[in-house]
């Protein structure tokens, strides 16, 4: 097992939740404090807020009520350009239930001693911490987040782990850990803040949310971060997707092509002739892609050496993994990262 990896047995652990009691046996209004650094997407702030919202007009009372805070107390802007002005600068902010920090792409320029004291500060006073997207970063810088378990986005999971070893990040969508939450971003985090209400005020309060949102289900911790083969290669075999899903989950360590056939009781000229009806390739190639795509999401988005990378990609050997690379993408590795710096996620809204 990797430094700072959950064994995958460990998932389906019961949480401990005893910290969040303090929501349903605290007074009314709840407040929670929205920490906001420059850049954060607003697709995460506007599910954990509006979902606040909502909350307060289907129990026809004000159960929440929300404060926003910047280092400075001066106006923020989100990745997209929409602007915030604040309600306070984080010294003078009051008191709060519970503070969510929101980052986005470049929270390491908003990095700032005095925002990991403040997040000390209100921690050792009994405050629930949470942080959405790469906000994560910033409570384990804070030193608050060693040997807790905490979620983040499958695109920054490996630099975490690489950064902080001794924080116990996980793939789930999101994490509860004693009075810590953090989600992985995106929709995820209405899911967190359901989690969050449910815990304060009931589920059926989190249902009715969840409804009014065309929500249908609300998604439980463990949940996968990203969409199951069959809606991304619009696939309807089982047992391709079976098959797709083992390669996935096992890029750094690749099985062999006849282990997967037999996994799913085929031959290899049958799981051959399975993957070029409904992809139009072979398992080996689809496998490598794989492993390729996952190598340029890592040079784009981290800053690993690329002897690590390609270590996390499954080559035992940099020469013969940044041959690979060169063949599948017509440039090097250092290439790659020289010229779209941050690529994936900038791609993917964050």
């Amino acid at each position: 097992m990797r430094n700072g990896e959950v064994k995958r047995a460990d998932r389906h652990m019961p949480q401990e939740t005893f910290s969040l009691k303090q929501l349903a046996q605290g007074s009314r209004p709840i407040r929670i404090g929205f920490l906001l650094v420059p850049d954060f997407p607003l697709m995460t702030f506007s599910a954990a807020l509006d979902s606040l919202r909502q909350g307060n007009r289907l129990a026809k009372r004000k159960v929440f009520e929300w404060i926003l805070i910047s280092a400075d107390g001066g106006h923020v802007k989100s990745s997209s350009g929409l602007g915030f002005d604040m309600d306070a600068a984080m010294t003078k902010a009051p008191r709060c239930d519970v503070v969510i920090v929101c980052a986005g792409i470049n929270y390491v320029d908003s990095y700032d001693p005095n925002i990991f004291a403040w997040l000390r500060r209100v921690y050792s006073e009994g405050c629930i911490l949470g942080a959405v997207s790469t906000a994560v970063f910033f409570l384990a810088k804070a030193g608050l987040l060693e040997g807790r378990r905490c979620a983040i986005h499958w695109e920054s999971l490996a630099s975490f782990r690489s950064e902080f070893p001794n924080c116990l990040a996980t793939d789930d969508i999101f994490a509860i850990d004693g009075r810590f939450l953090t989600s992985s971003g995106g929709t995820v985090t209405l899911d967190m803040m359901l989690y969050l209400i449910a815990a304060a005020e009931g589920r059926d309060l989190a249902s009715q949310i969840s409804d009014q949102f065309n929500h249908p289900r609300i998604r439980r911790q463990d949940d996968v971060q990203k969409m199951d083969p069959e809606g991304r290669f619009g696939i309807r075999n089982a047992k391709l997707g079976f098959v797709i899903r083992r390669m996935e989950a096992s890029l750094n360590d690749p099985i062999e092509i006849t282990e997967l056939a037999d996994s799913v009781a085929l031959s290899v000229r049958q799981l051959e002739r399975l993957f070029h009806a409904n992809l139009g390739k072979s398992p080996s190639k689809f496998y490598i892609e794989l492993r390729m795509s996952r190598a340029r999401e890592l040079l784009a988005n981290t800053e690993l050496a690329i002897a690590n990378i390609a270590e996390i990609c499954g080559y035992e050997s940099t020469s013969h993994f940044s041959r690979i690379y060169r063949q599948h993408f017509n440039e090097s590795p250092a290439a790659t990262r020289k010229a779209e710096p941050r690529l994936g996620m900038l791609a993917l809204g964050f």
